[in-house]
């Protein structure tokens, strides 16, 4: 006999319009076949002792599913589905955000520290290199002190020497 051809399990078809096919696997084929050599079981064909085993294990497996059900949604409701510290490890994950902003923060202005230095100090050396020495800077004021011979001494030390203004 030749190889099946294989179907498909699903095709998904995604927004942007392409699909792709899901095969099943070999242990899927396999399960299944498993499954083909079980018989399905016709409960009127049954006598009453494996009537009611039937039964019997229907409901409970239902019950069981009904219970597993409910019981999931309760625990999420009364809030004991999530972990016992959660609140701690929330904590934890938010300090640690922090820090890390807070680093980067510090980071950003130590760097705009050192542009604004870098700034600063390349402003005062082109300020330095513009002005003129003061041993060459022509005077636009002259201090001149006209003292006579008759004043009184006492005046001659009170009067003040003005700086030499640069142009």
């Amino acid at each position: 006999m030749g190889k099946k051809k294989k179907i498909p399990r699903r095709v998904i078809h995604f927004a942007s319009g392409e699909t792709m096919e899901e095969y099943s696997t070999d242990e899927d084929d396999e399960q299944q076949e498993k499954k083909d050599l079980l018989p399905s079981v016709d409960p009127a064909t049954l006598t009453w002792g494996p009537y009611l085993w039937f039964q019997m294990l229907r409901v409970a497996t239902s019950t069981l599913s009904v219970c597993d059900f409910l019981g999931e949604k309760i625990a999420s409701v009364l809030g004991i589905s999530t972990p016992k510290y959660q609140y701690a490890i929330d904590e934890y994950y938010r300090m640690k955000k922090e820090e890390e902003e807070e680093e980067e923060e510090n980071k950003l202005s130590e760097q705009a520290e050192r542009r604004f230095q870098e700034q600063k100090q390349s402003q005062e050396g082109m300020a330095i290199q513009t002005a003129q020495p003061r041993d060459t800077a022509c005077s636009t004021f002259m201090n001149l002190n006209f003292e006579s011979e008759a004043e009184d001494q006492s005046v001659v030390e009170s009067k003040r020497d003005f700086a030499v203004v640069s142009a």
